[in-house]
């Protein structure tokens, strides 16, 4: 089901600001983190990149988030 951005209803039918069974608040700090990442994993496994570059890249990530690496 599509759903148009002005709709009144999210995509299961349920109303906007009606309680959902996985309402826990927004996400912690760590959670968004994690989230990031595995986000950033699937694109590069998507976009064809092999294991070990894919590990590489989030190797490299991490050195340049850290700051122990710059451009």
């Amino acid at each position: 089901m599509i759903v148009q951005p002005d709709s009144s209803t999210s995509p299961d039918n349920t109303p906007l600001g009606a309680a959902s069974p996985v309402d826990g608040g927004p996400l912690s700090a760590g959670e968004l983190y994690q989230l990031t990442l595995y986000k950033w994993r699937y694109s590069l496994e998507a976009y064809g990149f092999e294991p070990y570059q894919v590990r590489e890249l989030m190797f490299l990530k991490w050195l340049h988030s850290s700051k122990r690496v710059l451009p």
